[in-house]
């Protein structure tokens, strides 16, 4: 199963705007970080059919993901009640890294909103140490 890209929708809750009446920037990065789990479950449904698909992110007892770095800009705010569109993609992986591109647009405009880069360093579990990229792991994305 090819995975080029993924997306999802939600819908702005009360909890997700600060002070200034927008969206909190620290919230959009955790819809970054949201949908790169919810690409990964399906994306990788089939390689880890043996394992709990109810997991937050299935496979986490054999690879996880860390974070390196993420470049975030942000375009545009969000109000509450807004139906967002989060779409995520895997760019490239070399080695042990992955560079993965996240978007966030406001559906009923088709507005952008916020554009992320995010680098990523997959580990071997348990012992918590770099691993490079299984082939077949790649190929899914």
């Amino acid at each position: 199963m090819k995975s080029p890209s993924f997306e999802y929708t939600l819908i702005v809750p009360a909890s997700a705007i600060d002070v200034m009446g927008h969206v909190n920037n620290v919230v959009y990065l955790d819809w970054v970080q949201i949908a790169a789990s919810k690409h990964w479950n399906h994306a990788t449904a089939t390689y880890f059919k043996d394992e709990d698909p109810n997991e937050e992110r299935i496979g986490i007892k054999k690879m996880a993901w860390v974070v390196l770095d993420h470049h975030i800009s942000y375009k545009a705010e969000a109000l509450e009640g807004d139906e967002l569109v989060i779409t995520t993609f895997v760019e490239k992986m070399t080695g042990v890294r992955s560079e993965r591109h996240t978007k966030i647009i406001r559906k009923r405009d088709q507005k952008l909103l916020v554009t992320a880069v995010t680098n990523w360093c997959l580990l071997k579990m348990p012992e918590a140490k770099p691993m490079r990229i299984p082939e077949e792991i790649s190929i899914l994305f």
